[in-house]
């Protein structure tokens, strides 16, 4: 009988401790995909000003983080835009801005799935913990 409960302890701590692994995993997938969230209504907010600057008007470009290039806006109407596989197109704003509000759309529902995931992940570790606790107060 005291090794059944001994057994049982182990099996409920060993899947205890895989949920909290995959747990951990996920928080760490939903942080990324929370930072390309706020990173595409960035660039969102970007183009809403960029259709506000001027032809000629000198600007900072990025390079690279924390490096930029000084260049100078010859039209503001069109810019190129990466559509996968190392190749790029002429858009114009409102075309662009309708591609970065759906990748923000299916970046939302990836967020929410991975939310209810990590929420089903982190009742299913409570209840494994009860149940040990409950086991080891028996004994």
């Amino acid at each position: 009988m005291v090794e059944d409960k001994e057994k049982k302890a182990q099996e409920l701590y060993m899947e205890f401790q895989v949920i909290d692994k995959h747990i951990k995993q996920l928080q760490q997938q939903l942080e990324l995909v929370t930072s390309q969230f706020m990173e595409l209504n960035a660039t969102n907010r970007t183009l809403d000003e960029f259709t506000k600057i001027e032809v000629g008007k000198e600007i900072f470009v990025p390079l690279s983080s924390g490096i930029f290039a000084k260049a100078s806006i010859k039209d503001s109407s069109e810019l190129l835009v990466n559509v996968g596989a190392n190749v790029a197109v002429n858009k114009d704003i409102p075309s662009t801005k309708k591609i970065i509000q759906n990748q923000i759309e299916e970046v939302k529902k990836v967020q929410k799935h991975m939310v209810e995931q990590l929420e089903r992940m982190t009742t299913h570790a409570a209840q494994l913990e009860k149940q040990l606790h409950d086991l080891v107060s028996e004994g």
